[in-house]
């Protein structure tokens, strides 16, 4: 069960505002610095998360515990990734949970994989494909300042050459973020349970139809689906409520089907 108080080496949303917010790892000596003021990180040692505290000038911040979604935002990236907005409907499609199994194949750096993890622990696990040693190496360090390696396998390995089962176990579901998915759909089937959600993430229209394209041609999958996820956010001011000038529209496409 996780602690409502503050000890040295957990994170904490510092919250100042909306353009102020940081998540920090607390450290005695350490500070959190904003041209609102500054924190001694020292001095939230033993405190609630939810305390309000005051910065050096006088300004108001609040301790904050963060979420995984604020938690991410400390990754390295190297790559693109798929946004939360995609994350979390791609989830919902793959019907996974505590104790699946699940394949990812272009972990990249680790971002969309945390997410995936989060979702299956503590009993369940992903395998990640990752092509490019570097990225691999830096998703592994990302992992575990969450604490999900536990949760993860990444293998540098190309899934086009194939794909292997967890022992005896098939996967669930399978994520895929590559450029040419359609050259690893049929890898899938000695490693995957017949009728499995097959979840891929595609940045372009001409990429999805290449996809469907080759589910059509080989009969390797049914029930497929395409979406878009666009999502609009608002400023939260009861006195003038209307959407953020500025939002992220498009990120890419979502390609879903039943392996058979």
């Amino acid at each position: 069960m996780s602690s409502s108080i503050i000890n040295e080496g957990d994170y904490v949303l510092i919250y100042v505002d909306s353009k102020r917010s940081k998540v920090v790892k607390v450290s005695r000596g350490a500070k959190f610095e904003s041209d609102k003021g500054t924190l001694d990180l020292g001095n939230v040692i033993g405190l609630r998360y939810g305390s309000q505290v005051h910065l050096s000038t006088g300004a108001r911040a609040y301790l904050l515990k963060p979420l995984h979604i604020d938690l991410v935002s400390r990754f390295r990236r190297v790559t693109q990734v798929v946004y939360p907005k995609d994350s979390g409907f791609m989830i919902v499609l793959s019907g996974i949970g505590p104790g699946s199994y699940v394949l990812e194949v272009g972990v990249g750096t680790g971002y969309f994989t945390s997410f995936i993890a989060n979702a299956v622990r503590p009993s369940g696990l992903v395998v990640g494909y990752e092509v490019r040693p570097e990225y691999a190496e830096v998703a592994v360090r990302n992992l575990a300042k969450l604490g999900l390696d536990r949760n993860v396998v990444i293998k540098v390995a190309d899934a086009r050459q194939g794909v292997e089962k967890l022992g005896d176990r098939l996967f669930d579901a399978v994520f895929i973020d590559m450029p040419d998915p359609w050259n690893v759909y049929l890898k899938l089937r000695d490693a995957v349970h017949p009728s499995a959600p097959v979840v891929t993430f595609l940045p372009t229209v001409n990429q999805v139809v290449k996809a469907l394209d080759f589910l059509e041609a080989t009969g390797c999958g049914v029930d497929a689906r395409v979406y878009e996820i666009l999502l609009r956010e608002f400023e939260p001011s009861a006195q003038a409520l209307r959407p953020r000038t500025l939002y992220t529209a498009h990120t890419g496409y979502i390609v879903f089907f039943r392996l058979i």
